[in-house]
């Protein structure tokens, strides 16, 4: 069982060895996929498909969708590694703490990671990258500032999952509500690469998302389990929770997904 921990609370071991993994998987295949493989994904997935279906964003499946892709990844850094207890850390980003150290997730030099952790001479590639650089790049803080406590009590306190128009412009919904206000508050705060559909370009990426199925899981726990929506049957562009959901295996729904114990993981 991987039991995911804030950043604030691993130790310089399970961070080097979170770091070391994904360094590895950058140019070795795992149970058929390779890092580039998951930016692949979150480009094709990021918007409607050619069938009219929304996967990944302003869509219900939100959710469970990183849910499936994070646990993906988590399992595949295991396998590359050959080390079990290699999991993915989450960042709270209403406290002071952040990912962003030489140690770490790479220190920014005039909006660049241009040595050390995540630079292209640590082994650290750019795929896809529509960005013309060399370099990850990040301008934290320059578009956005990140959510306070208090808009994410605000986020976590709507109870009903999702409804129609199942989009971003839904109000009462809390898929749509975490998506607009603390999902895509902090895409664009750190901006750069984050602030792209090549968003996995930069590893933070794994650890804003770990900390919204974080919270999504903190809300299951206050709402129920079973609450997304829409139910069987629905058919109207989006993924009702026993359709698959792409790219991922036949009979990855949201259903599921909906528990994370059964997909073998935890929250500190």
């Amino acid at each position: 069982m991987a039991v995911r921990k804030s950043i604030t609370a691993i130790t310089v071991a399970e961070g080097t060895a979170f770091i070391n993994a994904l360094r590895q998987f950058k140019t070795t295949s795992a149970n058929g996929r390779n890092y580039n493989w998951y930016i692949d994904q979150h480009v094709l997935y990021f918007s409607r498909t050619a069938d009219n279906i929304s996967h990944a964003h302003q869509s219900p499946s939100f959710f469970p969708w990183h849910r499936e892709y994070l646990r993906l990844l988590e399992l595949d850094l295991q396998t590359v590694s050959g080390n079990p207890n290699v999991f993915i850390p989450y960042w709270d980003w209403t406290g002071s703490a952040h990912p962003f150290s030489a140690d770490f997730l790479g220190a920014i030099t005039n909006g660049s990671v241009t040595s050390g952790n995540f630079s292209p001479s640590w082994g650290w590639s750019l795929y896809r990258s529509s960005i013309q650089t060399n370099f990850l790049q990040r301008r934290v803080g320059v578009n956005a500032s990140r959510p306070t406590a208090a808009t994410v009590n605000g986020v976590q306190s709507y109870q009903v999952y999702d409804q129609s128009p199942w989009d971003a412009t839904v109000s009462n919904s809390y898929r749509n509500r975490n998506e607009i206000l603390l999902h895509n508050r902090v895409h664009n705060y750190v901006g750069g690469h984050m602030a792209t559909r090549e968003a996995p370009n930069d590893p933070v990426f794994w650890l804003h998302h770990c900390n919204i199925d974080r919270l999504w899981w903190l809300w299951q726990n206050a709402n129920g389990p079973d609450t997304y929506q829409p139910r069987t049957g629905f058919t109207a562009g989006v993924i009702d929770n026993n359709e698959t959901m792409r790219p991922f295996a036949n009979g990855r729904t949201p259903s599921v997904v909906r528990d994370i114990g059964s997909l073998g993981y935890s929250y500190q």
